[in-house]
């Protein structure tokens, strides 16, 4: 956990909203681990309610902070705190900072999510092309990415043409904004026409669920899409993905 901690300090340096706390390497040890102290409320209580300490500004803050981190900690970062839930985020006001803005501390960092490259470049376009509302490419990536898969020609185009129809039946919303529904329907595609789903791409997905909830219970109204694809297509230059198809990218607001 130690480790974890260091590689998230170093991910997000300099950022004035997002914290993790500072290990203390000399007096860790296997069975023991010292870190600071991080004073702060927890993030369940601007969940619970609404008052004149909770307000819906900070609410809405909150939930744009902590949607935009994790974004980055999968699709800029391949590096994801596992442990998502509002029970490990702290939440102050980071007095170092001119206008004393809020700031989340994510803790409790044991469990995390690193793909590599390969599967990284895999997740990247996978979400990217869901994202992007082309639903067709989505699945045939899932296919072609499999490293192993059992299902016919037939199998294939039926489970490319599923994912398609999953997405063209969702008018008004995006792969972000109902990642819960998504993966359900496509879990189910995949059993019915023999398609392996890489590992990689369901827990980058629950991830974004996870934090989607929460995002949701802060701010109702968030589209998750407008802060998602800025990084989405921040990744994709990264790993120098071209040609990945925006025809059909959903743009409410």
């Amino acid at each position: 956990e130690a480790h974890n901690l260091k590689r998230f300090r170093r991910d997000f340096e300099g950022e004035t909203q997002i914290a993790f706390p500072e290990p203390l390497v000399d007096l860790t040890s296997r069975e023991v681990l010292v870190e600071k102290f991080v004073e702060g409320e927890p993030m369940l209580n601007f969940v619970k309610k609404e008052d004149e300490f909770h307000r819906r500004k900070d609410r809405e803050e909150l939930a744009s902070i902590g949607l935009k981190t994790v974004m980055k900690m999968i699709f800029l970062n391949d590096f994801i705190h596992a442990d998502l839930h509002p029970g490990n985020m702290i939440v102050d006001r980071n007095k170092s900072v001119r206008g004393q803005p809020l700031r989340i501390h994510m803790i409790d960092c044991g469990l995390t999510v690193e793909l590599g490259e390969r599967d990284h470049v895999n997740m990247v376009k996978i979400l990217g092309s869901l994202i992007k509302r082309d639903g067709y490419a989505a699945g045939k990536l899932m296919v072609d990415t499999a490293k192993k898969c059992q299902a016919t020609e037939l199998d294939v185009e039926l489970f490319c043409r599923g994912i398609d129809k999953i997405v063209e039946d969702d008018e008004d919303n995006n792969f972000l904004e109902s990642v819960g529904d998504y993966i359900t329907d496509i879990c189910y595609l995949a059993c019915k026409h023999k398609v392996k789903l890489e590992a990689a791409f369901i827990n980058a997905a629950l991830a974004c669920e996870i934090m989607e909830g929460l995002a949701a219970s802060l701010y109702p109204e968030m589209r998750v899409q407008q802060v998602a694809l800025p990084l989405v297509l921040k990744a994709e230059m990264m790993h120098g993905l071209k040609g990945l198809p925006a025809a059909k990218l959903w743009m409410g607001s």
